[in-house]
């Protein structure tokens, strides 16, 4: 991303359940949002002389803002306390060190708005919640 990128953090969290032991899933969603200058090329008709077309190159740049949301994810032992900002730095620390679940980039203003963002939290943690036994390890 570019200069002047402005970074927001989403979280949410949940249970999982494994017999009787129960793990929180903190899901963190780090976005990241800039304008950058982009070069636009079109195919156009260039009359040269009346009735007379060929195909010419137009090249122009326009400011296009640009978002990416990471994805990021924490377990809390069933055997520790659960801490919410805990939980949200680990995942955050996870985003920094290349450790994430995955990312989306979109150029479209529509997309990636802060209900989406919500909606693909809680899609991945529902996901984790339900499959949490291939995320963690038994011990």
């Amino acid at each position: 991303m570019a200069n002047n990128v402005r970074v927001k953090y989403f979280h949410v969290y949940g249970i999982a359940k494994t017999g009787r032991k129960k793990h929180v899933v903190t899901v963190v969603g780090k976005l990241e949002q800039s304008r950058e200058n982009t070069e636009v090329t079109e195919i156009v008709d260039v009359e040269t002389k009346p009735t007379n077309f060929v195909k010419g190159e137009l090249k122009y740049k326009i400011k296009q803002m640009k978002r990416k949301l990471t994805l990021g994810m924490s377990i809390c032992h069933p055997s520790d306390t659960f801490d919410e900002e805990i939980g949200v730095n680990i995942a955050k620390a996870r985003i920094e060190k290349g450790y994430d679940l995955g990312s989306l980039e979109t150029t479209n203003v529509t997309m990636l708005t802060e209900d989406a963002i919500m909606g693909e939290l809680l899609c991945k943690l529902n996901h984790v919640i339900g499959h949490i036994t291939d995320y963690i390890s038994e011990d």
